[in-house]
């Protein structure tokens, strides 16, 4: 499982590093938080701008970025919309992937201060053939109402992170059976470990993680 690559990879460079090992509690902790700012960073950090203002990189920049979080990713699944267009997001939900209506319409998504001008538009204005979508707090809102229902995506709340353990000799031993993994693929496993090691104060550079990495696995560890 990641949880125990990314725990056994962050052990081996705080070694080297001469930081000592980071507990079991510590590191479950500071596991969560890395994911939840490896998701962060994909849907656009807006606190890491370019010169344009722009973030660096957001979630439908480019597929990578969408590849990335591709096991977060639930649905498409049925949304049912009130009389008065609002509908409740579904518990877990993060962030829209898609949207469609039940016949495959695409509905498309605009802001608070678009939807006047095209509600009075006389070419353009929402109807069943050409819906919208706003995305408000706490519910959301589909013109017009008598679609009845949207089909959606949605980038959704992953589980909590669990490098699970059992005691040996007085040190932790891993348990799969009652951890809980990482939701995202593998290859992102040394940014995770990056991520976690700069919150106990080792910042490396990608190369260094994966040059420990590397000679982590050469020295069978």
């Amino acid at each position: 499982m990641l949880i125990d690559q990314v725990y056994q990879l962050v052990q081996y460079v705080s070694n080297k590093e001469q930081r000592g090992n980071i507990t079991p509690s510590n590191y479950n902790t500071l596991a969560e938080m890395a994911q939840r700012e490896f998701v962060s960073r994909r849907l656009g950090n807006l606190k890491q701008i370019d010169r344009n203002g722009l973030p660096l990189y957001g979630y439908e920049q480019s597929w990578r970025v969408h590849e990335d979080l591709q096991q977060m990713i639930a649905g498409p699944e049925e949304i049912v919309i009130g009389s008065d267009g609002t509908f409740s997001y579904p518990v877990d939900y993060v962030h829209v992937d898609s949207v469609q209506t039940l016949d495959n319409r695409p509905v498309q998504r605009i802001t608070n201060d678009q939807y006047p001008s095209l509600k009075r538009s006389q070419l353009i204005a929402p109807s069943v053939y050409y819906p919208v979508i706003i995305f408000r707090h706490p519910k959301g809102f589909v013109d017009p109402a008598e679609i009845g229902s949207i089909m959606m995506s949605f980038l959704r709340h992953p589980p909590k992170p669990v490098w699970a353990y059992t005691v040996e000799n007085d040190s932790p031993v891993y348990d799969e059976a009652g951890s809980t993994d990482f939701t995202v693929n593998y290859i992102n496993a040394n940014e995770l470990a990056m991520i976690i090691l700069g919150h106990v104060g080792i910042n490396l550079s990608a190369e260094q993680v994966t040059s420990y990495a590397i000679g982590k696995d050469a020295a069978g560890t």
